[in-house]
C-alpha cells in the first residue's frame, strides 16, 4: 500500500472516497471507505463488483436506503455483556440500531426484484422489536426516564410530587407569617434546598437549620425545622426514586446482554450494506458501470468520464490500450494529463471495488498503478524538475510488474530535448519488455516516431482548435498530434516576426520526410476538425428540425384549441340571445302583437348561425383487394390486406390483425408476390371480451412495465378507446410505475383509477387519444 500512496494522491482517489464515505451513515461503514485500496484477489473483487451492481439496481429502483446517522454501539454491547448497567443514551444508540432495522427490512420488503448476492445480509437482520418497545415505553426521547416504566416509579413519584407542593406551600406559609422577620418576600435555594432570607436579628426566631449567610453578615438563609423534615423525606424518596430507575435500566440491559451476539452481527450487516450501498448511490449519481476485470491486459474504457470534472462541461473519450502502450501527443493545452489521469483513476476505481464512469469498461486486473504526472520542483531534496521526474521513474523500474498500469505525463521532458528523447525511448523499451501497460504523453517529434515503429504502441491524440486557439479535450486514436507551439505563441502575443524566424529555423532542420510528415498530419488534424464541426452541425440540425416540428405541432393545437373555444363562446352567446328573445316575445305575445310561429321562425334562423363542427370524411377512389399494402392513417403503421368485405378491411399488421374502414388507410401499392395470412399469435395476461384489459398482479417490476407497455401498443392497433389495466393495491409499486409510464406516453389522452365496478383503486382505465 505504501508504494501506491503517491499514485493515490497524484490521481485524487481519496477524493472519491471521500466522496463515498460522506454518504455513510455509520462510522464502520465511513471507516471501511475511507480504507478502501486494490483488491489482490480476483475472486473476491468479482464477488463485490457484482454485490454493487445488485445494489446500484436496487437503488435506482427504490431510492436511497432509509438508513439515519448510527453510532457505533460496540462498547455498549461489550459493556451490557460485563454486567454493567447501560445508561440512557446508550440504550437509546442501541435502540436507533434496531429502529433502523426496521426501516431498512421494510426498504427491502418493498422492492419486488429478486436479491440475489445481497440476500445474506438481508435475510440476516434480526433486530428485537419488543426490546424496541419496551425502551420506547420507559426512556424518553430526552433521555429521561418515564413516569410510566413501571408502577413503583410511578407511585414514588407521585409521592414526591405531592411532598414538594406541601413544602412549598409551607415554606410561601413563613413568607407571610414572618415578613417582618425576612429581609426579602420571596423564597432563596442553597444546597438544593428552600430556604428564607432571615435578618440577622431574627435568626433565632425561626427554628431550623442554617443552610448559609451573605458575605456582609446581615443575613441568614435558614430552612425551617418542620421543613427540614419533610425534606428529608424527600430525600428518601428520591433515593427510591434512584433505586427503581437502576433497576429498570438493569431489566433493559440484561435483554440487550440476552442479544449480544444478535446486536453485534446487526450493525455488522447494517455497517455492510451501508458500506455498499454507499458506493452504490455513487454509482448511480455518476451514471456508473459495472467494469469487466479480465486477465487478458486489454485496458478499453468507452465514452469514459473524470469523476472529478464538472459531468455537464467534461468531454467523455475512448481510451483503449490496443497493444501494450497508448502514446498520446498533441498540444501542452489539450487535455492529456486529463486522459492520463481518467485511465489511471478509473483503474484504481474499478480494482477497488468501485463502478466507473463510462458505457462501458474492460479492465486488467493490475496489481498497481504508478504515475509520474507533473513537474514540480522538489524543493525538499533540492531536486530540479528532471531529477523529480527520473526519481520517479527509477522507482517505476524497480517495481513494476506485467501486471502494472504507468502512467507517464511528458516523457523525457525536463532535459535537452534529443537525450531526453532517447532516454524516453530506453526506458519505454525495457517497461515493454516487462509486458506492462502504459499510457504515455509526448509532444517530442522523435518520441512520436518511435510509436508510428512500433505495433505495440497505439497513437493517439488530443484535438486543438486552430481557429479558436482552444483544446476540444477530444481524444482521437490511431492518429498523430502537433504540438500547435507556434500557433500557442502567436494568440498569446509573441511577436509575428521572432515566429517566423522560428518556422525558417524549424525548415531548415527538417528532411523531406519529416516535412511531407508534418504536413499530413496536420492535413489530417484539419480534415477531423473539419468532420466534427460537420457532425455538429448536422447533430444540431436535426435538433432544430425536431424543435420546429414540435413547436409547429403545438402551435397547431393551440390554433385548433382556440378556434374551438371562440366558437363554443359564439354558441353560448346565441343561446344566451334566444333565451333573451323568449323573454321578450312572452310580454309581446301577451298583447296579441306577435305570432307564435314567428317566434319559432326566428329562434331557427339563430340556430342556423350556431357553429356544428364537421367531421372531414374521406372519399376513397382506389378499389382495394387482397394483397394491396397499406398504411393506417392514425396509427403511422403499414400492412397488407387479408380480407375485402364491401368498405371494410381486415389489415395485417405484423401478425396482428386489425379490422378497419377503407377510409382509415391510404393506399401504398400492390402486393408483388401473393402473401400467405399469418394466424394471430396467442396473446398471454389479455382477454377480449368486449373490452380490452391486462392482468400484472404478482409480476416482477420489470416484466410487468414490459407487458404493459406491449399491450398498450397492441390495444391503439386493435382501435380500442380505452383500456384496463389490473395491477391490484398492494404497496402501489406496480400502480405507481405504470402511471409514470403513461404520463410519458404521447398517444395517451387521460387514466383514472377504476371505478366500484372496474376494480376501484386496484385497476388503472386508460383513454387513447
Amino acid at each position: 500500500m505504501n508504494k501506491m500512496l503517491d499514485s493515490y494522491k497524484v490521481l485524487e482517489f481519496p477524493r472519491i472516497l471521500n466522496s463515498i464515505a460522506g454518504s455513510c451513515r455509520t462510522e464502520i461503514a465511513k471507516k471501511k471507505v475511507l480504507q478502501l485500496e486494490m483488491y489482490d484477489n480476483l475472486a473476491d473483487l468479482n464477488e463485490e463488483q457484482n454485490r454493487l451492481e445488485e445494489a446500484m439496481t436496487i437503488h435506482r429502483i427504490m431510492g436511497t436506503l432509509p438508513l439515519a446517522p448510527l453510532h457505533d454501539i460496540s462498547a455498549y454491547l461489550a459493556k451490557a455483556k460485563m454486567d454493567g448497567i447501560l445508561a440512557p443514551e446508550e440504550l437509546m444508540a442501541i435502540d436507533h440500531m434496531l429502529e433502523n432495522i426496521f426501516q431498512v427490512t421494510s426498504y427491502f420488503n418493498a422492492y419486488e426484484g429478486e436479491i440475489i448476492l445481497l440476500r445474506d445480509l438481508v435475510e440476516g437482520l434480526e433486530g428485537d422489536n419488543g426490546l424496541h418497545i419496551e425502551i420506547n415505553r420507559c426512556i424518553m426521547p430526552d433521555g429521561s426516564i418515564s413516569d410510566h416504566a413501571s408502577e413503583t416509579l410511578y407511585r414514588i413519584r407521585k409521592s414526591m410530587h405531592a411532598l414538594e407542593g406541601r413544602i412549598r406551600h409551607s415554606m410561601e406559609g413563613y413568607l407571610k407569617s414572618e415578613k417582618n422577620s425576612l429581609s426579602m418576600d420571596t423564597l432563596s435555594s442553597k444546597n438544593d434546598r428552600l430556604v428564607l432570607a432571615v435578618k440577622a436579628p431574627h435568626k433565632n426566631e425561626i427554628k431550623g437549620l442554617v443552610h448559609a449567610t451573605s458575605a456582609s453578615g446581615q443575613t441568614f438563609f435558614i430552612e425551617p425545622e418542620s421543613v427540614v423534615v419533610m425534606n428529608n423525606e424527600l430525600n428518601e424518596l428520591k433515593s427510591q426514586e434512584q433505586t427503581e430507575i437502576n433497576k429498570i435500566l438493569q431489566s433493559l440491559t440484561r435483554r440487550v446482554k440476552y442479544n449480544y451476539t444478535r446486536f453485534y452481527f446487526d450493525q455488522e450487516l447494517m455497517s455492510e450494506l451501508d458500506f455498499i450501498f454507499a458506493k452504490a448511490r455513487f454509482g448511480c449519481d455518476y451514471d456508473c458501470i459495472k467494469p469487466d476485470i479480465n486477465e487478458s491486459g486489454v485496458l478499453s474504457l468507452k465514452q469514459a468520464r473524470h469523476p472529478l470534472i464538472d459531468q455537464e462541461r467534461i468531454v467523455p473519450n475512448d481510451i483503449i490500450i490496443d497493444g501494450k502502450m497508448l502514446m498520446i501527443t498533441g498540444s501542452n493545452t489539450g487535455g492529456k494529463t486529463v486522459a492520463l489521469k481518467t485511465a489511471g483513476l478509473l483503474s484504481l476505481m474499478a480494482i477497488s471495488g468501485l463502478a466507473v464512469p463510462a458505457i462501458s469498461a474492460s479492465i486488467p486486473f493490475f496489481d498497481a498503478v504508478y504515475t509520474d504526472i507533473g513537474d514540480e520542483q522538489s524543493i525538499e531534496q533540492s531536486l530540479s524538475t528532471y531529477s523529480s521526474h527520473m526519481k520517479k521513474l527509477i522507482y517505476i523500474l524497480e517495481h513494476a510488474t506485467c501486471r502494472s498500469l504507468i502512467l507517464i505525463d511528458e516523457i523525457g521532458s525536463g532535459t535537452d530535448p534529443q537525450e531526453g528523447a532517447c532516454l524516453g525511448e530506453a526506458i519505454l523499451d525495457t517497461l515493454l519488455r516487462r509486458d506492462c501497460r502504459i499510457i504515455a504523453s509526448t509532444h517530442y517529434g522523435e518520441l512520436k516516431s518511435y510509436g508510428q515503429s512500433r505495433d505495440d504502441i497505439t497513437l493517439a491524440s488530443v484535438g486543438f482548435d486552430v481557429e479558436t486557439m482552444r483544446p476540444t479535450y477530444r481524444l482521437k486514436l490511431h492518429s498523430i498530434g502537433s504540438s500547435y507551439a507556434f500557433e500557442i505563441a502567436a494568440s498569446l502575443g509573441l511577436d509575428h516576426e521572432i515566429i517566423d524566424q522560428a518556422l525558417h529555423n524549424k525548415e531548415e532542420r527538417m528532411s523531406e520526410a519529416e516535412k511531407l510528415t508534418e504536413k499530413l498530419t496536420k492535413q489530417s488534424a484539419e480534415l477531423d476538425e473539419k468532420e466534427e464541426r460537420i457532425n455538429t452541425l448536422l447533430a444540431d440540425n436535426e435538433k432544430l428540425h425536431n424543435r420546429y416540428e414540435h413547436q409547429l405541432s403545438v402551435a397547431t393545437k393551440q390554433k385548433d384549441r382556440i378556434v374551438e373555444e371562440a366558437q363554443q363562446e359564439a354558441n353560448k352567446m346565441l343561446e344566451e340571445a334566444k333565451k333573451t328573445i323568449d323573454e321578450l316575445t312572452k310580454d309581446i305575445m301577451n298583447q296579441g302583437a306577435l305570432k307564435p310561429h314567428q317566434v319559432t321562425a326566428a329562434k331557427h334562423a339563430l340556430d342556423q348561425q350556431k357553429y356544428e363542427k364537421k367531421e372531414v370524411v374521406k372519399v376513397q377512389d382506389h378499389v382495394f383487394k387482397k394483397g394491396d399494402h397499406v398504411k393506417l392513417d392514425k396509427m403511422n403503421r403499414e400492412g397488407d390486406v387479408l380480407e375485402v368485405k364491401k368498405h371494410e378491411l381486415l389489415v395485417d399488421l405484423g401478425g396482428l390483425q386489425a379490422r378497419v374502414k377503407d377510409t382509415d388507410v391510404t393506399f401504398m401499392h400492390s402486393a408483388s408476390k401473393p402473401q400467405k395470412v399469418k394466424k394471430a399469435g396467442t396473446r398471454q395476461h389479455m382477454k377480449k371480451t368486449g373490452h380490452y384489459e391486462v392482468n400484472v398482479i404478482g409480476m416482477r417490476y420489470e416484466e410487468a412495465m414490459n407487458i404493459v407497455e406491449k399491450f398498450l401498443d397492441d390495444a391503439l392497433l386493435l382501435g380500442y378507446p380505452s383500456v384496463r389495466i389490473v395491477h391490484g393495491m398492494g404497496k402501489g409499486i406496480l400502480r405507481n410505475g405504470i402511471r409514470k409510464k403513461l404520463d410519458h406516453l404521447s398517444y395517451i389522452k387521460e387514466y383514472r383509477d377504476g371505478g366500484p365496478n372496474e376494480g376501484g383503486l386496484g385497476v388503472t382505465v386508460v383513454s387513447f387519444e
